[in-house]
């Protein structure tokens, strides 16, 4: 098939991508580079560096006519979206809205976007399914909402889609720079020796989820239709815990130092996937432990 991938550059679009090609689809990137970089794009696809939000994203796609779009591309940073929310939502609601109104007018045989567990905000039960409420306490929790509910409300049996709600992602070629991934960022100081920072006491949860597992529940999703779906591993842990098998893995020691805690931060976040397990025969497959130890593996390597 003919697949876009925006966002193709980052994290988890690459891995995405790579996997699509592995598969022997044809890919286009649409990337800014304001987050990807160009040695993560895999050498057999094409490649356009575009906003998303610019008009002439329709001209590209046009041109390439894909049959499905999988929609990465965002402004990932909470902080950035407290203190910037309209670029927030120029990114995330108003680019997104490029995409989705050329999908429309083009009758893309599916739509799939990768949303957040932040829409669920600080949620009453814990592991989170996909009934409870969405009460996102950031403004790009929030943005992510906005689209999720344009998308099921526009397309309305137009095109397909799939929407899933990723967990805290980690894992190869996450930018402890850019996007901010916590493990990234930790790993990246106790690699160069230097001391650990904490938002807060320490106590907040997280699922942390290999970036593996991710992409084998988006590659599932060109079989599922018009669902939302969690996708986590279930397990809580809390940042004072996650330091501590890390300190184990580097045999290191590192300094801990607090500092408040971040606005618009979840204190507590889990994902019930369930659904997945049942609905896209999907599961994560990497424990905490093995896929620190593969990023840290990485890591050492790519320095």
């Amino acid at each position: 098939m003919k697949i876009v991938v925006t966002g193709g550059a980052g994290f988890i679009g690459s891995h995405l991508v790579d996997a699509l090609v592995a598969l022997g689809h044809r890919v286009l990137i649409i990337d800014d580079l304001s987050a990807g970089q160009k040695k993560n794009i895999n050498p057999e696809v094409e490649f356009v560096k575009l906003d998303i939000s610019q008009t002439q994203i329709h001209k590209v796609l046009s041109k390439f006519q894909p049959e499905v779009i999988y929609h990465l591309a965002a402004q990932k940073n909470v902080r950035v979206s407290v203190e910037q929310p309209s670029l927030d939502a120029q990114t995330n609601i108003l680019g997104s809205l490029n995409l989705l109104e050329y999908s429309l007018g083009n009758k893309l045989k599916k739509f799939i976007f990768v949303s957040t567990a932040g829409v669920y905000g600080e949620a009453d039960i814990i592991p989170t399914s996909e009934d409870s409420l969405a009460h996102p306490i950031s403004p790009y929790g929030l943005t992510k909402l906005f689209f999720e509910k344009y998308l099921t409300i526009l397309s309305d049996q137009k095109i397909p889609y799939v929407i899933l709600r990723l967990a805290n992602v980690y894992g190869p070629r996450q930018d402890p720079y850019g996007e901010a991934g916590v493990i990234s960022i930790f790993i990246d100081n106790l690699i160069k020796g230097k001391s650990i920072l904490i938002n807060g006491d320490g106590l907040q949860t997280r699922d942390y989820l290999y970036v593996a597992d991710v992409v084998e529940a988006l590659v599932k999703s060109l079989d599922a239709k018009n669902v939302i779906y969690n996708i986590g591993t279930g397990k809580k842990v809390a940042l004072l815990d996650l330091i501590d098998l890390l300190k184990n893995i580097f045999k290191a020691s590192p300094k801990i130092i607090s500092r408040p805690a971040i606005k618009g931060e979840i204190r507590d976040s889990c994902l019930d996937s369930s659904q997945a397990r049942n609905k896209l025969s999907w599961q994560a497959n990497y424990d905490l432990k093995k896929g620190l130890e593969l990023t840290k593996q990485w890591f050492e390597q790519n320095q």
